[in-house]
Order: C-alpha cells, then sequence, then structure tokens
C-alpha cells in the first residue's frame, strides 16, 4: 500500500522506489508498473542465449599488443633520482617527483644527465617545451642577445621567450 489516493501518484511512487506491484483491480498497467530495470546478462554465453547466437563457430579475437608502457623502469628511476640528489635536490618527495618528470621528457640517464648539467635540476618543464619544439642541449649553447640560452632559463626567464628566440636563431642562415 502507498501513501497516496491517485493510482498515479502511487504508480509513480512505486516506480521510483523500485517496487514492482501489480496494478490494482480495474487499474490500467503503465510503464510505472514495469520493473525499474532488466538485469544485465551474467556473461557472454547469456547475451548470445538471448540474442540466439551460436558463438561456437567464431574464431577468438586476437589480442593486439600493448603499446610499451610509458612508466620508467625502476632501475632508471633510481639512477636518476641519485643524479638529481646529488645535483640539489635534497627532499626526497620533489626529488621523485622531479625524476619521474626528467624520464618523461629522457628516458635514459645519460639524457637526463646532459639537460641537468645544462639548465639545471628542476626544469624539466623547460626541457619537454624544448625537446616539443625540436630543440635539444646542444642549441642551448647559442646566444641570446649575448647570453647562452641555458643560463636565461636557469635565470628563470619565461621557457617560451627562449624557445622562440632559439627557433629565430636557428633559421638564420
Amino acid at each position: 500500500m502507498t501513501p497516496f489516493h491517485d493510482p498515479d501518484e502511487a504508480a509513480i511512487f512505486r516506480y521510483l522506489t523500485g517496487s514492482t506491484t501489480p496494478p490494482a483491480p480495474g487499474e490500467q498497467p503503465s510503464p510505472a508498473h514495469m520493473p525499474r530495470r532488466k538485469q544485465p546478462p551474467r556473461t557472454a554465453a547469456d547475451i548470445a542465449r538471448a540474442e540466439n547466437l551460436n558463438l561456437g563457430d567464431l574464431p577468438r579475437p586476437r589480442r593486439e599488443a600493448r603499446p610499451p608502457s610509458r612508466r620508467p623502469r625502476t632501475s632508471v628511476l633510481k639512477d636518476a633520482l641519485a643524479h638529481l640528489q646529488e645535483s640539489g635536490c635534497r627532499r626526497g618527495q620533489e626529488a621523485y617527483r622531479l625524476a619521474q618528470q626528467w624520464l618523461e621528457v629522457e628516458p635514459a640517464l645519460d639524457g637526463v644527465r646532459r639537460w641537468t648539467s645544462k639548465i639545471g635540476p628542476r626544469l624539466p618543464h623547460a626541457a619537454a617545451e624544448l625537446v616539443r619544439h625540436g630543440l635539444g642541449t646542444a642549441d642551448l649553447d647559442m646566444l641570446i642577445d649575448g647570453t647562452p640560452a641555458h643560463r636565461r632559463l636557469r635565470n628563470g626567464e619565461a621557457v617560451g621567450q627562449v624557445v622562440a628566440a632559439l627557433l629565430i636563431l636557428r633559421r638564420r642562415p
């Protein structure tokens, strides 16, 4: 029994509460009297049975190879972490976060060492931006108004400005 006297309100109440009581005698069945949702099939065999499919003759789909993981190998991560701690990152969490970011830019430890020797250990975002524009550590030796690009980055100049200046210098004959 519902707290409503109006049959429409009672049907809506039953629907919203998940109750599937049959309609009262003389009352027309409505969508509110239907079960709230169908039970999902439990297995692929249940789906095939419901759809009248015979899956026994179909070949099994081949799994495609997964792309290589973007996560660095543990030993490289440990080596990069040790290198960053030697370079001046004393806080453990910060060094770990920076090591992960550096290994996303440069997966080899030698590359991380080259980049950190040029621009310092705390600028992996700058290296990522330079790499994205096709610039490498050798390009950081170019002079921008008499100052090497790596020094400008270490002194806090905006990465975008340094990248733009390096790209302009690179295009000059």
